[in-house]
């Protein structure tokens, strides 16, 4: 009953107004059109980039580090760690023979008075060492004397024996029986006289007798000579001689022993004495490096320069050194202060590896300094790093760049090591080529494609060349005027999220014959990448590097799809 009387009031009202409902029906009309056009889908709308010719300049444009070509680094030659206690201000300028650093000598001069000690008690060491060598070289030859008298007195009394005293008894020995032999021969001839006598009667029986026993008397002394004769020259000059000679044996070989006794002691007393000596000469060394330690901690300009602390300026974000300054300890040998050569400067800059084949050296650069971006500076590659950059590493291990150094031409202003700058490389020029921008061409399918404006959902096989960080070359496959799309249209057919490297119909490589058995079952860390995986970009944003090409000319960006 309310809604019928409410309706009647409304169409009551609208006869009474027919200009004023008209136009509230026309816009209630145009209200609902627009509702209606905007919930269908809006037709795709596409960027292009028409192809042209022109010259094209391929370069690198890297940012990087002011330093000097030629520095004079300064470090620590304390051993061990000492504490800073003076060093002069970062960015001071320094003349020849100023005073740079002064580092804790206190340990250095407790270790020179110890050495000094034992110095002085290896001298006292030396000293005595050497004496008692003196006086075991006397006792030895002394003793050496004394053997080689009792060898002279032996062969002295042998030699008696034999030429003398030998024969003189073989001599008497001979005498006597000599002088018995003239005895028997009187005997006898006065024993057959008195025989004769005794026969006539005019000698008696006694005297007979008596003359006979004379006789066997003297035949007993001849006999008795002749058995001390042959006594004397089978037994006792052989064995006096044989005496004698083992005399002089012994009195030989007691001088042998002695010599080596007295050599074993002399080299006993020699290696201690030089063993000494060492120890002095040691010590003394010892007190001079330490002397040096002290010297060491007052460490002075080796030339006119301005002072750069060591440490991280090199780059190194994460180093376990701790900072130059007042009370830091540093170890031997760091570096603790840098004076550049501020005349002659050079760039410091890091190549990722897809750039790096194209950088050569003496190829020219132009750097300019982000405190001075109105001023360009000419320089040229002086240096290219053989292997990867190994600090770059410890924020992105995948991360491969390449340290390169581009030496500054140019007259500079009073630029300081450390300012930031930038450097495009050249690499070459291309004159009238083909070019369209690098993030037109994608990877589709081991192909490298562009899309067409006038045909955003088939691929255009391209060949490419030379590239920048904006454009690259198209050798084939575009001409001049060609629209191609900036951005690839995300609903093409047979979409390739995972970056096929086989092309479709492409008949694969025949598997590999004598291959060894895989095992049954592999560590899921081992895992081979699926082919619908997506492979990894590269770290800066540039193109990867298709294995495929040769040349050194990087393909395109590979674009998601």
């Amino acid at each position: 009953m309310n809604i019928s009387s409410s309706i009647q009031s409304v169409l009551l009202w609208a006869r009474r107004r027919p200009i004023l409902t008209a136009v509230l029906g026309l816009a209630g009309i145009a209200l609902a059109v627009t509702v209606y056009k905007s919930s269908r889908p809006a037709a795709t709308a596409y960027s292009f980039f028409e192809v042209r010719r022109g010259d094209f300049l391929v370069s690198i444009v890297e940012g990087g580090t002011m330093q000097a070509v030629s520095e004079v680094t300064v470090r620590s030659d304390v051993d061990g760690t000492a504490r800073i206690i003076f060093i002069v201000p970062e960015g001071s300028t320094v003349k020849k023979g100023d005073l740079l650093v002064e580092l804790d000598s206190s340990a250095a001069q407790d270790a020179v008075n110890q050495q000094q000690i034992n110095v002085e008690k290896a001298q006292f060491a030396f000293v005595q060492a050497e004496q008692q060598l003196g006086i075991q070289n006397s006792v030895v030859e002394s003793e050496i004397k004394a053997a080689t008298l009792k060898v002279e007195f032996a062969r002295s009394d042998l030699d008696k024996f034999i030429n003398a005293e030998a024969l003189q008894t073989q001599r008497n020995a001979q005498i006597d029986i000599t002088n018995i032999l003239e005895t028997l021969q009187i005997a006898e001839e006065r024993l057959q006289w008195s025989e004769k006598l005794y026969t006539k009667g005019f000698e008696t029986k006694g005297n007979l007798d008596k003359d006979r026993l004379t006789v066997s008397q003297a035949r007993l002394k001849l006999e008795q000579s002749r058995n001390s004769l042959w006594v004397i020259d089978t037994f006792v000059n052989p064995k006096t001689k044989r005496s004698l000679e083992a005399v002089l044996q012994e009195a030989q070989e007691n001088l042998d022993r002695v010599k080596l006794q007295g050599e074993r002691k002399m080299a006993q007393f020699k290696a201690d004495a030089e063993t000494q000596g060492r120890t002095f000469e040691l010590s003394q060394a010892k007190l001079t490096r330490d002397k040096q330690q002290i010297i060491a901690a007052k460490i002075y300009a080796p030339k006119d320069g301005l002072v750069v602390y060591g440490g991280n300026s090199d780059g190194r974000r994460f180093s376990n050194e701790s900072m130059i300054e007042e009370g830091a300890t540093v170890r031997s040998r760091q570096e603790l202060i840098k004076l550049p050569d501020v005349s002659r400067m050079k760039l410091q800059v890091k190549i990722h590896e897809s750039h790096i084949n194209q950088v050569q050296l003496g190829q020219a650069a132009f750097i300019v300094l982000d405190s001075m971006p109105d001023l360009r500076f000419s320089g040229r590659i002086m240096k290219v790093a053989p292997l990867p950059d190994g600090s770059s590493r410890f924020g992105n291990p995948d991360l491969k760049v390449y340290a390169t150094e581009i030496l500054v031409t140019d007259e500079l202003p009073d630029v300081k090591p450390g300012v930031s700058a930038r450097a495009e490389i050249i690499i070459t020029n291309l004159p009238q080529v083909l070019t369209v921008p690098i993030q037109c061409v994608i990877s589709y399918k081991g192909r490298q494609v562009v899309y067409l404006a006038g045909a955003p959902q088939e691929p255009v096989q391209v060949n490419v060349g030379q590239y920048n960080t904006k454009f690259i070359e198209i050798t084939s496959g575009l001409k001049e005027g060609d629209r191609v799309l900036l951005t690839p249209p995300y609903d093409t057919k047979e979409k390739d999220l995972g970056g096929a490297v086989i092309a479709d119909g492409e008949k694969p490589p025949p598997p590999p014959q004598n291959l060894p058995e895989a095992p049954a079952t592999q560590p899921d860390n081992l895992s081979p990448r699926r082919s619908s995986e997506p492979r990894p970009a590269s770290d800066n944003g540039n193109p990867p590097v298709n294995r495929k090409r040769t040349g050194g000319k990087p393909p395109a960006a590979e674009t998601a799809e």
